[in-house]
């Protein structure tokens, strides 16, 4: 199976990884198989996130590959998928995205590689997702607290 990658220079911490699945599956609640190592859950400092859909055959995998440098490498079975996360993992961190010529690539460049991807649609859903709102004292704010 064909793999592609590009690689992110971060330079503010991550979004709850749970944000990844309101962007790239259109769902806070995707059926979708994940792991990584954000611990305690809530932990913007992971540097490990796989999400493979169970309803199709979308996935993508980020690894820390330079832990000093905060350098991400982002695999995926499509071109477009690579695209998708590279881009937003950079937006949410303000970092670069860089091809495997180690150049850093332009961001509409990135955006006319996302295949038919409504970019404007998905990062509105990733604003809105309840995720955003999970900290040390509620890592699960879709889950109601009773007083």
């Amino acid at each position: 199976m064909e793999q592609f990658y590009l690689k992110v220079e971060i330079k503010e911490q991550r979004p709850d990884f749970r944000v990844f699945k309101a962007f790239f599956f259109d769902d806070d609640f995707h059926n979708c198989d994940s792991d990584g190592d954000a611990s305690p859950v809530y932990s913007r400092d992971w540097t490990e996130l796989y999400m493979r859909s169970r309803e199709n055959n979308q996935w993508f995998d980020i690894q820390c590959i330079e832990k000093d440098n905060l350098t991400f490498k982002i695999t995926s079975n499509t071109e477009e998928n690579v695209y998708q996360i590279a881009y937003f993992l950079a937006k949410e961190t303000k970092g670069v995205i860089i091809n495997s010529k180690n150049q850093i690539i332009d961001a509409n460049d990135v955006i006319s590689r996302m295949g038919n991807f409504n970019l404007e649609e998905k990062l509105l859903l990733a604003e809105k997702s309840i995720w955003r709102k999970s900290s040390k004292d509620n890592p699960f704010p879709n889950i109601q607290k009773i007083k």
